[in-house]
C-alpha cells in the first residue's frame, strides 16, 4: 500500500475508439483506476488522446464517456490535482474541463516542480524529426477557424466523421515504424537544455523509464490493450500496469538507479509501434 506521496501519468486511452481488439472492459477498468488507485493520489496527469476524439461544443456533451467524466470531476472536487495534457485527439478541450469540471487544462506542455524534480510534460506529437508535415497540419486543426467551422456540423455527424476519419488513418498507418530513435533524440535534447529533471510524454503507445546523462525519459505507455501508466514516488518514476488487482499492477523494478523500467512485453524504443 502506497504511504507517501504519488503522482500518476496517464495518456492514450483513446476512449470511443471502436476496432477489433480493444478489450470490452476497458472503460470500466479506467473508472476503476480512477476511483481506486487515481483516488489516493496526490496528483493525475493526462498527457492526452483520453478520448479518440473531442470537440467542445457550446451545449453538447459526448453521452458515452458520462461515468468518465463523473470520476475525473470527483477527483477533482475530492481534492486530487488533475491535469489534463491536449493531444493530438482530443486537442479541442475549451472551458468545460476547466470551469465545469475542476481540472487544470494545458494546451502544449506543463512545466512544473514535483516531489523535488523538475518536470517537463508532453503529448509528444511532432516530437520526431520526420513528422514535419504533421506539424503543420497541426497548425490547421488547431486553428480557431477551423474549429469554428467544424461546429457548424451537427455533433451526431461531426463526432461520427472525426471518429471514422481516426479509424481510417490508424488502419492505414498501422503498419508503419514509429522511429522510436528520433524520438528519442528529441527528449534527449529537451533534456539536454538543464530545465528539467524528467521529461515524461505519450503518443507512441511505448511504456519505459530511461536514465540518460541529460535527465530521465519516460513515456506513459497506453490503455488500448495494456493499460499502462506512470506513478511518481519519491521522485522516482516506475511504469505500472492496471489489472483490476493491485498486488498484480507493478512491473519489475529497474536496475540498480532505482528507475523502473517496462516489463519485457513493452517495446524498447528501437521498436516498431502502430500508428497512435
Amino acid at each position: 500500500m502506497t504511504t507517501s506521496p504519488v503522482a500518476y501519468f496517464i495518456s492514450d486511452l483513446h476512449l470511443g475508439a471502436r476496432y477489433r481488439g480493444l478489450d470490452p472492459d476497458r472503460e470500466t477498468l479506467v473508472l476503476r483506476f480512477l476511483r481506486e488507485k487515481a483516488a489516493r493520489a496526490t496528483h493525475l496527469f493526462i498527457l492526452g488522446d483520453l478520448f479518440e476524439f473531442w470537440m467542445e461544443y457550446r451545449s453538447f456533451i459526448p453521452k458515452d464517456h458520462f461515468r468518465i467524466l463523473a470520476a475525473l470531476e470527483e477527483l477533482a472536487r475530492g481534492g486530487v490535482e488533475v491535469h489534463y495534457l491536449s493531444g493530438n485527439h482530443d486537442f479541442n478541450l475549451g472551458s468545460f474541463f476547466r470551469d465545469g469540471m475542476g481540472l487544470r487544462v494545458h494546451d502544449d506542455e506543463i512545466r512544473m516542480e514535483l516531489q523535488g524534480r523538475r518536470l517537463l510534460l508532453l503529448h509528444g506529437d511532432g516530437l520526431a524529426e520526420s513528422d514535419w508535415k504533421y506539424r503543420i497540419m497541426k497548425k490547421v486543426f488547431r486553428h480557431p477557424l477551423s474549429n469554428r467551422c467544424f461546429r457548424l456540423l451537427h455533433p451526431d455527424f461531426g463526432m461520427g466523421l472525426a471518429r471514422f476519419m481516426s479509424k481510417a488513418s490508424r488502419d492505414q498507418h498501422q503498419n508503419r515504424p514509429r522511429h522510436m530513435d528520433e524520438y528519442e533524440a528529441a527528449g534527449r535534447a529537451l533534456l539536454a537544455d538543464g530545465r528539467q529533471d524528467i521529461l515524461i510524454h505519450g503518443h507512441t503507445h511505448a511504456a519505459f523509464v530511461k536514465e540518460f546523462p541529460e535527465g530521465v525519459y519516460v513515456n506513459s505507455g497506453e490503455w488500448l490493450t495494456r493499460m499502462e501508466y506512470v506513478a511518481m514516488e519519491g521522485g522516482v518514476c516506475r511504469i505500472e500496469r492496471f489489472t483490476g488487482e493491485e498486488s498484480l499492477g507493478s512491473l519489475p523494478s529497474g536496475p540498480s538507479s532505482g528507475v523502473g523500467r517496462a516489463a519485457p512485453s513493452v517495446p524498447t524504443a528501437s521498436g516498431e509501434k502502430k500508428n497512435p
